[in-house]
């Protein structure tokens, strides 16, 4: 079973023969396209935390639903998005979010706990943590 609520996906049971694809992107409201990258999931869960779909503009700045607690303000890190694979979709979740407001410093906390993340800066280059397969 593939349970899918926006950014996070949970799976249980036995997955298919091939196990689940999931498309990763910046916007869970995308259409699947052959463009984006895909990958498989057997077991757990999968989270993606982006800085780019939950904006709005206030007094002409722009923010986000992602605050960093030292000054509580919206993350200006260099991760627009983060997406993260663990043993449940909540810890896939806390994971990825984490990863945003960690900043530089999420790569080495995230190959130090063994998650296989995705992280995508604000130039759109594409940083493959802990195994995160290659598309």
């Amino acid at each position: 079973m593939l349970v899918s609520l926006g950014g996070d996906i949970a799976v249980a049971g036995d997955p298919p023969a091939e196990g689940w694809a999931v498309q990763t992107s910046e916007d869970s409201n995308a259409p699947i396209d052959d463009a984006e990258e895909t990958i498989t999931i057997e077991s757990g869960g999968i989270a993606t935390s982006s800085i780019t779909v939950r904006r709005w503009t206030r007094g002409g700045v722009v923010l986000h639903h992602i605050i960093d607690p030292t000054t509580g303000l919206p993350v200006a890190g260099p991760w627009r998005t983060a997406s993260v694979v663990a043993a449940s979709c909540v810890d896939a979740n806390i994971a990825s979010t984490a990863a945003i407001v960690k900043g530089e410093s999420a790569i080495a906390w995230l190959a130090a706990t063994g998650l296989q993340a995705r992280l995508a800066d604000r130039d759109g280059g594409v940083h493959r943590v802990s195994g995160w397969p290659n598309s």
